[in-house]
């Protein structure tokens, strides 16, 4: 009997694991300290702190002491704001060293933003570059929170803010118009909060509206050139409608309103340079044909 209880505490303690662990981390970047380290659990949208007791400078190594789980993400952050980040780490006993090198810096995808441990995530779902993101009414007002970044299309900036923050998000586009503000909350952490192209449309021009006439909105989200030209077909190749716009070019969020009673099939637009962008459906969001970079038409006669 005293036996078999022996055995039993035996396997008991062989697969009895601890809470946390100790991680080691290696600082391999050149000048620059890492400052915080901070991590996700899975099934768990809250950002926790792994303590540190002072600036991990360049070259050392230190421990850091994390639960005894399997991490969604590991995050660095460096004394000049750059992040860092390893997702999928089994934190085990005996862990192997991670080490921080510019090979692990955000790039693309989701960029992190850490003053709080709730998330506040906004995405481009415009097709221009967002080189800018502001909030308002907030102590990080005046403070542009992609830093060197670009916020590309379908790309995320995760915001993380104290639990219960409201907060107004403004962006800039490539060319320098601003959005309308986009509230958000930390309340909806599974939300996403996009950044759309209706935000930007105040920062062009209308052309050409009757409410009178039937019709579709052309709007024009193409940076790589001032657009000189709009025609407008029907399924056949009939021009439906045109607009000769040379005298004055169309810019960045500009939009015209083509009049058409046959339903219209697809948009070309023709730039200064030459180049051609065409569109054969409208944005599910507007009900507007919306041109971007991406409209491009290549061809062997590209000038």
């Amino acid at each position: 009997m005293l036996s078999a209880f022996l055995y039993l505490m035996c396997t008991l303690h062989i697969f009895t694991h601890p809470d946390s662990v100790d991680v080691p981390i290696e600082n391999l970047l050149d000048g620059n300290s890492i400052t915080g380290v901070y991590y996700l659990i899975p099934g768990s949208n809250i950002l926790h702190t792994a303590y540190l007791e002072y600036p991990l400078l360049p070259g050392e190594t230190v421990s850091v002491s994390v639960p005894f789980v399997y991490m969604r993400k590991l995050i660095f952050e460096a004394e000049n704001g750059s992040i860092y980040r390893l997702t999928g780490y089994p934190a085990s006993t005996n862990a192997d060293t991670i080490s921080i090198t510019l090979a692990r810096k955000e790039f693309g995808g989701v960029f992190e933003r850490i003053y709080g441990d709730h998330p506040v995530a906004i995405g481009n779902s415009t097709d221009v570059q967002i080189t800018a993101v502001f909030l308002s009414d907030n102590s990080l007002s005046g403070i542009n929170l992609l830093r060197r970044n670009v916020l590309l299309p379908d790309e995320v900036l995760r915001i993380w803010l104290d639990s219960g923050t409201s907060v107004q998000v403004t962006a800039f586009d490539a060319d320098g118009n601003i959005s309308t503000p986009l509230a958000s909350s930390t309340s909806y952490p599974d939300s996403i909060y996009q950044i759309t192209p209706p935000m930007f449309f105040s920062s062009g021009d209308e052309i050409g509206y009757s409410d009178s006439h039937a019709g579709s909105r052309v709007v024009n989200s193409i940076t790589l050139g001032k657009i000189v030209l709009i025609e407008a077909f029907s399924s056949d190749g009939f021009l439906l409608d045109g607009l000769d716009c040379s005298s004055s070019p169309l810019n960045t969020w500009d939009r015209v309103y083509i009049r058409h009673n046959i339903p219209i099939d697809f948009v070309v637009l023709t730039d200064e340079n030459g180049r051609t962008f065409s569109a054969d459906a409208v944005d599910s969001l507007t009900g507007a044909f919306i041109l971007s970079d991406f409209n491009l038409d290549f061809g062997f006669d590209f000038p």
